[in-house]
């Protein structure tokens, strides 16, 4: 039996200590990719809810790709926004990315780890079990 495997795509350390994504062994190989917010990889944020959006769903897409996975593969979605306003404009920006149906959350929250970040996204993806 293997154990899970954690990848680092160098979002998540510059927020704390824990990992992008995780790959659980099973009939299909789960990878539980962390909250992701909009940094840029130099650790910018930018200006703009959509531009936040994107930047995210950048980093998910690189996060999925070093654990082998793509955005097709992924099964659920959490996304926390801290403001109702921004709904529309970070909906709009995840369907440049998501065109298949995975199971969503959306939620508006007072706050997120750090004070200027709007949008932060967390996701499931499930690839076939390589062979050991």
């Amino acid at each position: 039996m293997s154990t899970p495997e954690s990848f680092d795509a160098g979002v998540a350390h510059q927020i704390g200590r824990y990992a992008d994504a995780v790959r659980v062994p099973a009939g299909h190989d789960q990878i539980l990719v962390s909250g992701t917010p909009g940094l840029g990889p130099d650790g910018t944020l930018p200006d703009t809810m959509a531009g936040e959006a994107t930047q995210a769903w950048q980093n998910i897409t690189e996060i999925l790709s070093r654990a082998g996975a793509s955005l097709s593969d992924i099964v659920g979605v959490r996304q926390w926004l801290t403001s109702a306003e921004d709904i529309a404009a970070y909906v709009a920006v995840r369907k440049e990315f998501i065109h298949h149906e995975p199971v969503y959350m959306l939620a508006v929250v007072p706050g997120l780890v750090r004070p200027e970040f709007r949008v932060e996204i967390e996701v499931i993806a499930a690839v076939p079990a390589t062979a050991a």
